[in-house]
């Protein structure tokens, strides 16, 4: 028994949602001897796709051709500028089609923009590149986002955050498929890890509010970051903009979606993430120059927030 993995590749898309997950079920053939996986790229239309890097794919299909080709599996990939992409009822009827058809089916980095036009995605839990999570979660608040997964089952449905994540998505797919002994030499022959140490969040880079303005808020933001280490509590912050703590929380929600205690926790763990990737600093010396109360607190917000612990993130990011 063999399974058909077919992704369906945009104009402008990113070549590593493509062939990154494509190489981990390649490798899987390599390992098993056999051909279990059969590969399929889908274009929307025509033979030859532009990727976003200007390398050409050459498409084994297009969506008007499948018609009564199912895949076991059916991934949508993303791209760059996907956001902006403008599908006709034509390109959504042959998605919809397709997981349909499907086992499994899902979406690769920012794929899960295009594949939430067809409502497939409607009350399921999904993921998505972390600068695209806020636009998911705009456009369609009928989706469970979270945001900081790098890899999402729900059912029948399979996805996964930016980019490289898909290789990740990819060896999930394997252990399911072929078991976890298979699945492990996969990733030992593509070097890459078997379950990554890190969530999404590790990646986030930069405030979840624009600081370039001038706004009340905004002011207060780039004082909180500049003093983050006397902000001790959002009383403080509240006094120094002269709200009351209900007031500030209402607007943080309001603009940001998060509560000001969640945001100063992120604050936080972006200032120690700084601090280690420069220099060691001992735990407690971490804690207190970000502003937590100890080292057991810092610990436990971080590997909430990034999915590793302080002293984790800090083999992760040595250079030696």
């Amino acid at each position: 028994m063999s399974h058909t993995i077919a992704i369906l590749a945009v104009p402008g898309v990113q070549m590593l949602d493509v062939c990154g997950p494509m190489d981990v079920f390649a490798e899987a053939n390599r390992v098993l001897k056999r051909n279990f996986y059969t590969l399929h790229v889908i274009a929307v239309t025509g033979s030859i796709i532009h990727s976003s890097s200007g390398v050409k794919l050459a498409a084994d299909a297009t969506l008007s051709d499948s018609d009564g080709f199912s895949a076991h599996t059916f991934l949508v990939a993303g791209a760059p500028d996907i956001a902006d992409y403008q599908p006709d009822v034509h390109v959504l009827t042959g998605i919809n089609a397709m997981c349909e058809s499907s086992q499994r089916f899902g979406s690769v980095c920012t794929g899960a923009l295009l594949l939430a036009l067809t409502g497939k995605l409607n009350g399921k839990r999904v993921t998505t590149h972390w600068a695209c999570v806020d636009t998911l979660s705009l456009k369609h608040p009928e989706i469970i986002v979270e945001a900081d997964a790098l890899y999402v089952a729900d059912g029948r449905i399979r996805t996964a955050a930016g980019v490289t994540s898909g290789l990740d998505m990819a060896l999930r797919l394997v252990e399911e498929d072929l078991g976890r002994k298979v699945a492990t030499e996969v990733a030992d022959q593509l070097v890459m890890f078997f379950r990554r140490p890190v969530n999404q969040s590790h990646f986030v880079r930069g405030s979840v509010l624009s600081l370039n303005g001038r706004t009340a808020l905004q002011d207060l933001q780039r004082w909180a970051i500049a003093n983050i280490k006397e902000v001790t509590s959002v009383a403080m912050m509240a006094e120094h903009i002269g709200f009351s703590q209900r007031h500030l929380t209402r607007i943080f929600q309001q603009e940001a979606g998060l509560t000001p205690a969640q945001w100063l926790e992120r604050e936080r763990v972006a200032k120690a993430k700084l601090l280690i990737e420069k220099q060691k600093l001992p735990a407690k010396k971490l804690a207190a120059e970000c502003g937590f109360s100890g080292p057991d607190v810092m610990r436990r917000i971080f590997s909430r927030l990034v999915g590793i612990t302080p002293s984790g993130y800090q083999k992760l990011m040595s250079r030696d």
